[in-house]
């Protein structure tokens, strides 16, 4: 038996659809008689009759039956496999509410996002810097960046890194710890005034005059890289800071999760999956440095692999 062409059998389909071939010819916009043709040129090669003609019409016969139904199958399975398509082509336009805490958008997220963007010029991207815990469930953002190790349920979770903690400080202070100088101040959260000094300065540094508390990070990184003090940053923000040392330190805080989460129901909506998949691949470089691994001075050595996430 030769290979069967599915257009003869649409044909056979749109008889049982529509009650006659009449009324076929007219759903497929083609004449009665190429209808007619073509569900006999198929009956010949399968060598069986589909219908038995009648002055009263069309009347599908016992294996016509069989046959059809799977026919019916497969059309489902088409029909399904071209909404898909259409959904995915539809889904490479409209927005996207990204949120994330300003320092990830800054330096995680911003150096791929002008490439996502000239890739698809048809997604607008909403960017909404917050350390809220936002209801992925209703829409508040599609896809969240956080650092946490207790991700809410009810969301599709890939752990991306573990966020690691470090002491840094310029080169200049870094020297200047390391010869015995106790003057070089201390940058704190504004929160910690209110609750035992965090470990790093309690058991690291007691003895160093507490300069600043403030309540941004992106205000203590820029405190520390023009020399005001040190302070406990993301391993991924001091190490790929040339500016920066990292200072020795045994009681930094314990490693964090660093996720991107998206509810579940949106898993297979085209645009969401195709920025997580974009920002992933453009994270990969940079998770030996988020996992404080990589050393700046590394990254200086290793320019060509990390240049274009290198602060200027």
């Amino acid at each position: 038996m030769q290979n069967l062409d599915w257009n003869d059998i649409q044909y056979c389909l749109a008889v049982v659809r529509e009650g006659s071939v009449t009324a076929a010819a007219r759903a497929l916009d083609v004449n009665h008689t190429t209808v007619s043709r073509r569900i006999t040129a198929l009956e010949k090669q399968l060598n069986v009759r589909l219908f038995d003609r009648s002055t009263a019409g069309w009347l599908i016969t016992p294996v016509g039956e069989q046959v059809l139904k799977s026919a019916e199958a497969i059309a489902d399975e088409v029909n399904t496999i071209q909404r898909q398509v259409l959904a995915d082509s539809q889904e490479l336009s409209g927005t996207l509410k990204v949120t994330a805490v300003d320092l990830t958008i800054q330096r995680v997220l911003q150096p791929a996002l002008k490439a996502f963007c000239e890739k698809y010029p048809d997604i607008t991207i909403e960017l909404i810097s917050s350390e809220d815990p936002f209801n992925l469930s209703v829409h508040e953002a599609d896809i969240a960046f956080r650092v946490t190790n207790d991700p809410p349920p009810n969301v599709l979770g890939k752990k991306i890194a573990d966020f690691a903690y470090g002491i840094y400080g310029t080169r200049e202070l870094a020297e200047s710890l390391s010869k015995g100088d106790r003057s070089v101040g201390a940058i704190m959260w504004l929160s910690d005034q209110r609750r035992p000094l965090p470990q790093w300065k309690e058991k690291g540094f007691p003895d160093l005059p507490v300069r600043y508390r403030v309540n941004s990070l992106n205000v203590t990184h820029d405190l520390v890289r023009h020399g005001h003090g040190i302070a406990q940053l993301p391993t991924g923000l001091g190490e790929m800071d040339p500016l920066l040392r990292r200072i020795p330190c045994e009681h930094v805080d314990e490693p964090m999760g660093f996720w991107v989460l998206s509810h579940i129901d949106l898993r297979t909506t085209a645009r969401i999956r195709i920025f997580r998949d974009f920002m992933l691949e453009a994270i990969e470089p940079r998770i030996p440095a988020l996992e404080g691994r990589v050393s700046a001075h590394e990254l200086e050595e290793n320019i060509d692999a990390y240049g274009e996430y290198v602060l200027k």
